[in-house]
């Protein structure tokens, strides 16, 4: 996690909107002026996350790494659940390998979990929730594996909205592959059961409650266009170079042919290959996970919002999963002719997917020592004293946010108190968003 934990980059004006909080004398009033900036500045977020960066900032120290602490360790968090979720389905060490090494070629992915944004906990949660779901039926009397689950469902519906989407989807893919593990009926009742529906009420519960808090409370009419940003390479290039299908490098034929290849296995005799239904939870995992950006783009598109690939973050981990788990099913029905066959198969997907992730490899690593040999010295004393009031109010909105953010860069490289100047910020940016 360390080459995506954007180690040694300045904040930019995103991060300074969490950072400016900080400044406040105590948690209270930092989330009293989160409340106060809900309905337009921060529309759309719990106000968790930033809570979190007023702690991580206050309490551990002044550093960027520490803003983007929440984002670095909801990646850590992702790649276990995923590590755990393939061990417990039974695939190899291999084929945990490769599925960390698709969610590792997907670069949107990969940045935002180095940014101190609410963006990175979804896919976090929505992977660590369908690992409870799998692994659940397996460990029914787990105290261990109710806590696990009620962590993961409490920090995904508390850290963004969007985990709201996730959840059911998770739980039917799961629920989806507990039938054809166990041959099992479909039920209404069954499913709700398989839901755990205490945790599906402890969730929804302090969902709606954060939200009528803040998110609930109204959005602002922006009336952007929702297309403007995907007009620069087109919403079908957004929607898989540029987001859910990053992982294979735009080898999309070679990835086509491999998994028609291996469903190949479903023409083998029943007796031979087995039970096929364990195919069907990773590929509706997949389409799921699609739609459901579709859903989140719309929702964009009603209020009037731009559609951005990092929306869709959760989906792009889920995808890469889900293709890696539809990979292994397959290859474990073709092992049962011979194992020779599962390996192999194993072996062709970690090239498909390796390409990418090797890429991005290098490029955080060409990036992170660009940074370390450009580091700054530490700023002279004359430059670390706290600057006095800033007429904020005669400045632009955009020099507004330049200042600010080059001296919260500043305030950084010097250490030590986060610098009273930045509680103007967010006042002259409710009078800005008054008039």
């Amino acid at each position: 996690m360390g080459l995506h934990a954007s180690l040694g980059r300045p904040i930019w004006i995103d991060e300074f909107t969490h950072f400016a909080y900080a400044a406040e004398p105590t948690t209270r009033e930092a989330w009293s002026l989160f409340l106060a900036t809900a309905d337009n500045i921060q529309h759309g977020q719990t106000g968790i996350y930033i809570i979190l960066n007023y702690w991580t900032l206050n309490y551990l120290g002044l550093d960027a790494t520490l803003l983007r602490l929440p984002s670095i360790l909801s990646g850590v968090f992702l790649f276990s659940s995923a590590i755990m979720l393939f061990r417990v389905l039974g695939f190899s060490v291999l084929w945990q390998i490769v599925v960390v090494a698709a969610l590792t070629g997907q670069h949107l992915l990969m940045y935002l979990l180095g940014e101190a944004r609410p963006y990175a906990p979804i896919p976090a949660a929505s992977a660590g929730l369908l690992l409870y779901y799998v692994a659940r039926p397996q460990h029914p009397e787990s105290w261990g594996m109710l806590l696990f689950g009620i962590f993961t469902a409490v920090f995904g519906t508390t850290m963004h909205v969007y985990f709201a989407v996730y959840w059911p989807v998770v739980c039917l893919v799961a629920y989806v592959h507990h039938r054809a593990v166990t041959h099992e009926a479909f039920s209404l009742r069954s499913l709700i059961r398989f839901a755990n529906p205490g945790l599906v009420a402890l969730g929804a519960g302090l969902y709606l409650l954060l939200g009528a808090l803040t998110w609930l409370r109204g959005q602002p009419n922006l009336g952007l266009d929702p297309f403007e940003w995907l007009r620069q390479q087109g919403p079908l290039a957004n929607f898989t170079n540029y987001s859910h299908t990053q992982f294979l490098d735009g080898s999309y034929a070679i990835a086509a042919i491999f998994t028609a290849a291996a469903m190949g296995a479903l023409l083998l005799p029943a007796g031979l290959r087995g039970s096929a239904a364990r195919l069907q939870a990773p590929a509706l995992l997949v389409l799921l996970s699609l739609l459901l950006s579709v859903l989140i783009g719309w929702i964009s598109y009603m209020a009037d919002y731009w559609i951005l690939p990092r929306q869709w973050v959760g989906s792009i981990a889920l995808v890469a999963i889900g293709v890696v788990w539809f990979w292994a099913e397959a290859a474990r029905l073709w092992a049962r002719l011979t194992p020779l066959l599962g390996w192999a198969l194993c072996g062709i997907a970690a090239l498909i997917v390796s390409s990418q992730a090797l890429n991005i490899i290098g490029v955080r690593l060409a990036e992170l020592r660009t940074r370390l040999a450009e580091a700054p010295a530490v700023p002279p004393p004359e430059a670390c004293e706290p600057p006095g009031a800033l007429d904020l109010a005669n400045m632009s909105n955009e020099d507004r946010n330049a200042v600010m953010v080059d001296l919260a860069n500043r305030n950084i490289a010097c250490g030590g108190p986060i610098w009273v100047v930045f509680r103007g910020y967010y006042t002259s940016q409710l009078a800005y968003w008054a008039r």
